[in-house]
């Protein structure tokens, strides 16, 4: 070896007094943008774990760097250790530790690069640090001070832009879910106050808007406060690692009424003999119920195995207790979805002459189901390794997953036919009784716009003309006789078309 652990140890000291800096909220909303592709992972605590002097007082995340470098220290001390002696002819230049990464043997006149650690926030792990050994056998030496030096320059070279880019994915994250909040919302009070709407597929509407307000109302909650605070991630409260297990159980309870959704529409749909009632009390136990499942466990696995600060690492295969139920049921719609088209078009074939609109209508009713059960994150499962490619996508996927409640909404309570017509009809009785009441306080004056009021209101209060967003007429008049039950509905082919009001 041609270095000493003494020179070694300065050198990593020397490093960290380079790269301190001062962490401002650019800096935070990088790590956001990391945390959102390569969440920065944190090591488990212990009990036993004891940082030296002056380290609480530094930045979580360099707090968190230096932990993961001395690791890396350790493991590239081993390696150098276990591995055989270079093997190949001629000169080359023995392993090494540089301060920050681990370099095998390398024969002479080569370039070797590996991807950038990612010890500091402003490090992109995906670009390439560089190392030349040249033709005498040595490591490059810098020219200014004439030691050993290793091309980091790429790893924060595109900061800037990587910057830029978290801001606008940080707000797109906070403008998307407060939206979706407001449209969630108004679109739970009118099922909720317009009693001739509801039907078993309205209630499970409403209870898939409850999540994503829930899961939306958390989420900003973690952005405000967790992400820009890395003071509470050092400290690690309880109430940090709360937030954490409330997040992801309303996360995995908003993809399991996804499924619910998709279990009902494959049923009314598909499965034609399952017409009449169904009960909604497994639906509740599936949307509600099982989430805690792999919840609960997750929270009990990471407490005793992986037990780092606010839970926020993602390198343990623990994710995959919440994870992996999550995917299934994604999976599980995806096909529902495939199998609802498919029997679309049979039954369009089969009712109708050849109609060139009709693949069209048929592609229309997909597009509109996919925020519904979720399907986006089936369809675009990686991320592209090209960087336009990969900003396009982040820009779009972080959309549809932000923005997705307020789609939901805008599809399936504002756009659709039934809603519109019960809030128009309301408007004109309420517009009536106001025309009234301005007349009666002056009778003399003729009122033109009265006539029009009476004459909607009149259609309006037609009581032999329901509403029914069920889309069909329950076959049976007499009301459901199980409490707490909604009454059967039947759904026609044409359900996802009625859907888009178009």
């Amino acid at each position: 070896m041609r270095k000493y652990p003494a020179e070694i140890m300065l050198g990593i000291r020397r490093s960290y007094v380079k790269t301190r800096m001062k962490f401002t909220l650019t800096r935070w909303c990088f790590v956001f943008f990391i945390f959102l592709n390569h969440p920065t992972p944190v090591l488990p605590s212990t009990a036993n774990d004891s940082l030296p002097p002056g380290l609480e007082s530094e930045p979580f995340l360099y707090v968190v760097g230096r932990r993961k470098m001395m690791d890396a220290q350790l493991k590239c001390y081993n390696r150098m250790q276990q591995l055989p002696p270079y093997q190949g002819q001629g000169p080359f230049c023995n392993r090494t530790w540089d301060g920050w990464l681990c370099w095998d043997d390398t024969p002479a006149g080569v370039v070797t690069q590996q991807h950038c650690p990612d010890y500091f926030p402003d490090f992109d792990p995906i670009e390439k640090v560089t190392k030349y050994c040249d033709e005498n056998g040595f490591w490059y030496k810098h020219p200014e001070n004439n030691k050993t030096w290793s091309n980091y320059s790429m790893c924060n070279a595109f900061t800037p832009d990587k910057v830029k880019n978290a801001y606008v994915l940080y707000y797109l994250a906070i403008v998307g879910h407060s939206v979706s909040i407001l449209t969630l919302a108004a679109s739970l009070g009118i099922f909720m106050f317009y009693k001739n709407l509801g039907c078993q597929r309205v209630t499970l509407h409403k209870h898939m808007f409850l999540t994503y307000i829930l899961n939306s109302m958390i989420i900003i909650i973690h952005l405000v406060e967790v992400v820009p605070n890395g003071e509470l991630v050092r400290r690690d409260p309880l109430s940090c690692k709360v937030l954490h297990f409330f997040h992801q159980y309303m996360m995995a309870c908003n993809y399991f009424w996804m499924l619910c959704e998709g279990i009902y529409l494959h049923t009314m749909i598909v499965v034609a003999m399952f017409t009449e009632e169904q009960h909604l009390r497994w639906y509740y136990l599936l949307g509600w119920g099982f989430p805690l499942v792999p919840t609960t466990i997750h929270a009990v696995s990471r407490a005793l195995y992986f037990n780092d600060n606010c839970w926020l690492s993602v390198e343990t295969y623990l994710l995959y207790i919440i994870h992996g139920p999550v995917m299934a049921a994604l999976v599980v719609n995806f096909f529902f979805l495939l199998n609802i088209v498919r029997v679309l078009v049979k039954k369009m074939r089969e009712t109708q002459e050849a109609d060139p609109h009709m693949y069209l209508k048929a592609v229309r009713a997909t597009l509109i189901l996919v925020p519904l059960l979720g399907i986006q994150f089936v369809v675009f499962p990686w991320r592209p390794s090209n960087k336009i490619l990969g900003k396009i996508y982040d820009y779009l996927m972080h959309s549809l997953i932000h923005f997705q409640g307020f789609f939901v909404a805008v599809i399936y309570c504002f756009y659709n036919n039934e809603v519109q017509t019960t809030v128009k009809r309301h408007w004109a009785q309420i517009k009536f009784q106001w025309e009234q009441r301005r007349e009666s306080r002056n009778p003399r004056r003729p009122n033109f716009h009265a006539a029009a009021a009476a004459a909607a209101a009149a259609e309006a209060e037609a009581g032999d003309i329901p509403i029914y967003i069920c889309h069909q007429e329950p076959r049976n008049i007499e009301p459901a006789i199980i409490l707490g039950e909604e009454g059967a509905e039947v759904i026609p082919m044409e359900i996802i078309e009625q859907e888009s009001c178009a």
